[in-house]
């Protein structure tokens, strides 16, 4: 177990959660490999830009990624890149729908109901 306040290993862990090699993470950020690895052995911090775009990444918040905040996890491990995206949308159209009945709004439904098909087959 690690320290709830290690950024480079919840950072690393949030990367191989995903599948994402070093590469694939410094590519998508605009990076250097020896960037990435660097924060992750805390070798060197990333500026504020860089942490907002990997909460946006791994969809957390930056205090997630400081160790600050601690809150519950959507493992979405084993799933298809089509799975997991359908996931993410439900979870969206859930945040997005401001009704104060507990009613699911139509799109959270056909959400719902793609989720059904996919996992069925």
């Amino acid at each position: 177990m690690h320290e709830p306040y290690d950024f480079g290993i919840i950072l690393r862990d949030l990367r191989k959660s995903k599948g994402y090699t070093q590469k694939r993470l410094a590519d998508m950020l605009g990076l250097s490999v020896t960037a990435v690895s660097k924060y992750e052995i805390n070798q060197s911090s990333p500026p504020l830009e860089t942490l907002r775009a990997i909460s946006n990444i791994f969809n957390v918040s930056i205090d997630e990624l400081l160790g600050t905040e601690q809150r519950g996890k959507l493992s979405t491990t084993g799933l298809s890149e089509e799975q997991t995206d359908i996931v993410r949308k439900l979870i969206a159209s859930f945040r997005n729908n401001s009704s104060k009945n507990k009613k699911l709004s139509p799109e959270s439904c056909q959400l719902l109901g793609e989720i059904v098909e996919e996992l069925s087959k």
